[in-house]
């Protein structure tokens, strides 16, 4: 039987974090072979800690792409809302806020055509960005910012495909729960939750498993938790996410470079897309199973 990335990249867990600023040594610890790991990692001590640091040089060189790596990136609408959201905001009923939404400036008729159908329906086709590490994955992302209409809902929709061997890296929503399904394909994830799940404050297990089509599970608030499509079949996979907030916020939970965990070909210039753009922030058991993955699915 098949080992699950549960069984395999999160066994034993997380059992370090990183405590030490990546700088330009990068391209340097880039010359080191993989090797065998010397310390399991351990997911368990993000329950006690999250202490990554990032130059500001490799931040710039990852901003535009691992911001958008998680299923609840903002600002993916052509448009900017943010007068409109800012009114909304400091308007004092929410059938005051829909006749700003739906109605003409004098409130008195529906808006009509395509502005009717800008504001009140959202197109998941339209409106997608790429996932780094998604390997030619993309997800879309209808919330308060990119989608005003959900104002005071407490919904955020996400819809998003990862390609073979794609992955959406390690993050926690800081404020809503998330319930996600995949419609085609398979996605293996795990997630940790927060500390006291075991007596006595003992690590917490890190909860994985692999869902097929139309199944879903919950990824319950402040968790921190991950989505990889390591299909032995090599097909693509597409998700639809729920989160119980408008404005439910993503944050990365990112590694850094660990002694022996650097790997050949980070310095290679890849698209948005590919993996190796977020390989140096891949925790280092995620990236050997995304690494057979590619090798399996002959993807380079």
């Amino acid at each position: 039987m098949r080992a699950t990335v549960s069984d395999r990249v999160y066994k034993g867990g997380y059992q370090r974090l990183s405590k030490t600023i990546i700088t330009n040594s990068i391209s340097a610890a880039t010359k080191q072979s993989l090797g065998p790991p010397t310390t399991a990692l351990n997911l368990s001590s993000l329950s006690y800690a999250i202490h990554t640091m990032l130059s500001n040089a490799f931040i710039a060189a990852l901003a535009l792409g691992v911001a958008n790596a998680f299923p609840t990136p903002m600002g993916n609408s052509p448009n900017d809302n943010t007068d409109l959201i800012a009114q909304l905001i400091t308007t004092p009923t929410q059938i005051k806020r829909y006749r700003k939404l739906l109605t003409d400036s004098l409130g008195n008729k529906l808006l009509e055509g395509d502005r009717l159908t800008n504001a009140t329906i959202w197109d998941f086709e339209q409106n997608g960005s790429v996932v780094p590490g998604g390997q030619g994955g993309l997800t879309s992302n209808a919330n308060l910012e990119t989608f005003p209409y959900l104002i005071e809902s407490g919904v955020t929709m996400t819809m998003g495909t990862l390609g073979p061997c794609g992955i959406f890296l390690p993050h926690v929503h800081p404020r809503a729960n998330e319930f996600f399904v995949v419609t085609e394909g398979e996605v293996d994830f795990g997630t940790l939750l927060e500390l006291g799940l075991y007596e006595n404050l003992a690590p917490n297990p890190e909860i994985g498993g692999k869902l097929t089509k139309n199944k879903g599970t919950l990824f319950p608030k402040g968790s921190v938790h991950y989505q990889l499509n390591n299909n032995p079949s090599c097909k693509p996979a597409t998700i639809y996410a729920t989160l119980t907030s408008e404005d439910a916020g993503s944050t990365p939970v990112l590694m850094d470079l660990l002694p022996g965990n650097a790997t050949v070909g980070m310095g290679k210039r890849v698209d948005a897309g590919d993996f190796e753009s977020v390989r140096a922030v891949t925790p280092l058991h995620i990236a050997r199973v995304v690494d057979e993955c590619l090798a399996r699915c002959h993807v380079s």
